[in-house]
């Protein structure tokens, strides 16, 4: 801390400017009598002007700074100061943050000092000591003063300007000064209307104030009390940050922006017709978590036909938004992390824990609500409308828990809705009306990040209506409920985290199922393709009448039967103990794949999709429309009956012998990832001028050559150029009419 006194002359003093100082630059300055300049620069600083016309310089280049003024000299009351008030008037010149406007300023009076302030976004404060807001002031002779004379310097201003009005302190009145300008109220309860046609900015008090801003762009701040705002016409701003008391905004004609940051009251918004904007959430320009930024009271919105948002981050109040017709938006997301590496513990915790309703209407309406654990109700009307409750919970030198608690409801109506409910712990119901639905319970994460177990834990519903709807009820612990409805529905189950083996049943007459897998529960109905992934254990997966897509081999012997329909079989061994081994019988179409302690037996399914092993498989593909992945090693590859695609990751994982390609209809396929074949490929199909039938490439275009005489495969990166020999890959048949067609990249 550095400690400057003047002299009883004109002086310029000049505080600390090192926002790295140990000491942080909190100067004390002394002008003592004459007429001062004085800079505080960063840090909170202590600034006596002594006697004189002192001038306060204030850079703002520092968030969270502040300054006392302990002798700062008003303009006063009235608009014809004396000779001797005229020659100890103080200024505030304020510089280089073109946030000090006096648009922005706000005024507080606290106790006996005066607090100003520029919002949350110039983050910066001058706290005048003993002090009263009815001294501040601008005069000039333009609008009526005897004298050119005024307190403050805003930003780009080099001459003092009469911007802004203060109340009287004792009295009240219906209406502002004057059009397109910054009024302050006193501490009364006031009720007064702005101007027509003008943009006006009208500051209450501490009083309960009724402030109308009529037609124009207004700002209107009710400050402490129990204030009621109007906007009028216009694109009008309602600000209660802060606020303690119950307000009423209306917002009245025109995209209106309602602001209750920190709000501790209860607070009732109409927005009327237009694009609302109403935020609670106290996130901008947070530089340290506070508790002291999140609205606590009950908070209502009627937006009426437009597109409505509520933004309510970690409210702990009740919100309702009727958004009416339009696309309405209400989100309340919020966050609990603890910190305990860092020679303690700290925490911050904004998860909302109110009920939250959005009625929204006619329109695409969104409620986010991941972390809430209150009750969260979207009536979404017709639209396509979104429900989002999910939230995980991890733990890595730290830990955060963001899942929903409470119970969950999207009534969807006509549209295509979509409730995500990935690690929700409470009930949630999709009633999901007319439209392709979506019910997504997914649950845990697997990384380095340690996530401990997020999966979705309460009861779950999904009444689809009709249309094409979506059912994600993956690592769900809870006791779910779908049915599909009319239409082509897909339910998607990945279970392979799951505590224990997987058993299904599926009575066709009914169209009802079951699948359960350790804790985790789904009964079903009317849904006419599955979508499966199995555990580590012996699973029993059974399909239903529809295009199942079936996952084994994630562990354990498992039995899978597709049932009716074309279904498909997708295995994955790339990380197995041993090589894969195939059987195939065409005539009652069963099969049986294992790897090592790994074991999948198969029927009814028309298509396999199968990973190999890093050893040599010998892996034997069914009567449909098969995927073959060799994978490491040199494998033996059989795509039986059916149009097959064989796949190759790289040129060097082995050479791999395809025994019934058929070029007239079937592909390979290769890759262009980084570790992948390269050679300058483009994704899609490959060009006549990059492949040849002979024994070497003859041009530098050329990367595939098929040697019709031996039936060998070969990839070359630069074709005809020295610089890569030509590796095999595969071998086919001999005398292959094969061309480009038979290939293809991605």
């Amino acid at each position: 801390m550095t400690n400057i006194i003047g002299t009883n002359g004109n002086d310029s003093l000049f505080g600390t400017d090192d926002p790295f100082s140990s000491s942080g630059n909190s100067d004390t300055i002394n002008g003592k009598a004459g007429n001062d300049t004085i800079i505080g620069y960063s840090g909170n600083d202590t600034l006596t002007g002594g006697g004189g016309k002192d001038q306060f310089i204030f850079q703002g280049y520092y968030y969270n700074d502040y300054s006392i003024i302990t002798d700062f000299t008003g303009v006063g009351k009235g608009t014809n100061p004396t000779a001797a008030a005229i020659a100890e008037v103080d200024t505030l010149n304020f510089q280089s943050n073109s946030n000090f406007t006096p648009q922005n300023m706000v005024l507080t009076q606290n106790g006996s000092n005066l607090e100003i302030t520029f919002g949350a976004k110039a983050g910066y404060k001058i706290i005048l000591q003993n002090f009263a807001l009815e001294n501040l002031d601008n005069l000039s002779k333009s609008t009526g003063a005897t004298v050119d004379l005024g307190n403050i310097l805003f930003y780009g201003q080099t001459t003092i300007t009469d911007s802004f009005d203060v109340l009287n302190p004792n009295s009240t009145q219906s209406t502002i000064f004057r059009k397109n300008t910054v009024t302050f109220f006193n501490d009364l309860n006031n009720s007064v209307n702005g101007f027509d046609n003008s943009d006006d900015v009208i500051n209450g008090q501490g009083g309960d104030d009724i402030i109308d801003g009529k037609s124009g762009n207004d700002l209107l701040r009710g400050g402490a009390g129990n204030n009621t705002l109007i906007g009028g016409a216009g694109n009008d701003t309602l600000d209660v940050e802060y606020s303690t008391g119950d307000n009423t905004l209306n917002g009245g004609t025109g995209n209106d922006t309602f602001s209750a940051i920190g709000s501790s009251g209860n607070n009732l918004l109409f927005g009327g017709d237009g694009n609302e904007s109403l935020d609670f959430s106290g996130q901008d320009n947070l530089y340290f978590y506070s508790d002291d930024f999140h609205s606590t009271g009950n908070n209502t919105l009627y937006g009426g036909a437009g597109d409505d948002t509520l933004n309510a981050g970690g409210s702990t109040g009740d919100n309702l938004l009727s958004g009416g017709d339009g696309n309405d938006s209400l989100d309340i997301f919020g966050l609990y992390f603890s910190i305990s590496d860092m020679g303690g513990e700290s925490s911050y915790d904004s998860r909302p824990t109110g009920n939250n309703t959005l009625n929204g209407g006619v329109g695409d309406d969104i409620l986010i609500a991941e972390g809430s654990r209150g009750d969260n109700l979207l009536s979404g009307g017709d639209g396509n409308d979104s429900l989002d409750v999910s939230g995980s919970t991890y733990s890595y030198r730290y830990s955060t828990e963001s899942r929903s608690t409470g119970n969950n409801t999207l009534n969807g109506g006509t549209g295509n809705d979509t409730l995500t409910a990935s690690g929700s712990k409470g009930d949630n119901l999709l009633s999901g009306g007319d439209g392709n639905d979506s019910l997504d319970l997914s649950g845990a994460f697997e990384n380095d990040y340690q996530y401990k177990d997020s999966r979705s834990i309460g009861n779950n519903t999904l009444n689809g209506g009709s249309g094409n709807d979506t059912l994600g009820a993956s690592g769900s612990t809870g006791d779910n409920l779908l049915d599909g409805g009319t239409g082509d529905d897909l339910l998607r189950v990945d279970y392979k985290i799951a505590t224990g083996a997987i058993a299904t049943t599926f009575n066709a007459t009914t169209n009802i199922g079951l699948i359960t897998a350790g804790t985790s529960r789904v009964n079903y109905k009317s849904i006419e393709r599955l979508n499966i992934s199995g555990t580590a254990f012996d699973d029993n997966i059974a399909g239903n009448s529809g295009n199942d897509t079936l996952s084994g081999g994630n562990g354990g012997k498992d039995t899978i039967d597709g049932g009716k329909g074309d279904d498909l079989l997708r295995v994955d061994y790339t990380n197995a103990t041993g090589a894969i081994t195939t059987t195939f019988n065409a005539t009652n179409n069963i099969g049986l794949i294992t790897a090592g302690t790994s074991q999948v037996n198969y029927k009814n399914i028309e298509r396999l999709n199968i990973l190999g092993t890093a050893f040599d498989d010998n892996i034997v593909g069914s009567s449909g429309n098969d995927t073959l992945f060799g994978g490491g090693g040199s494998d033996t590859l059989y795509g039986g009956d059916g149009t097959d695609t064989f796949v190759f990751f790289s040129y060097n994982q082995g050479v791999d012998s395809l025994y019934d390609f058929n070029a007239t209809n079937e592909v390979i396929q290769v890759s262009t990832d980084y570790y992948g074949f390269g050679g300058g490929l483009s994704k899609g199909s490959l060009l006549a001028s990059e492949f040849t039938i002979g024994t070497s490439a003859t041009t530098s275009e050329q990367r595939f050559i098929y040697n019709s005489a031996t039936g060998k495969l070969f990839f070359d990166q630069d074709g005809s150029g020295s610089g890569f020999t030509q590796v095999k890959f595969a071998q086919l048949d001999t005398g292959l009419s094969l061309t480009e067609k038979n290939f293809v990249v991605v």
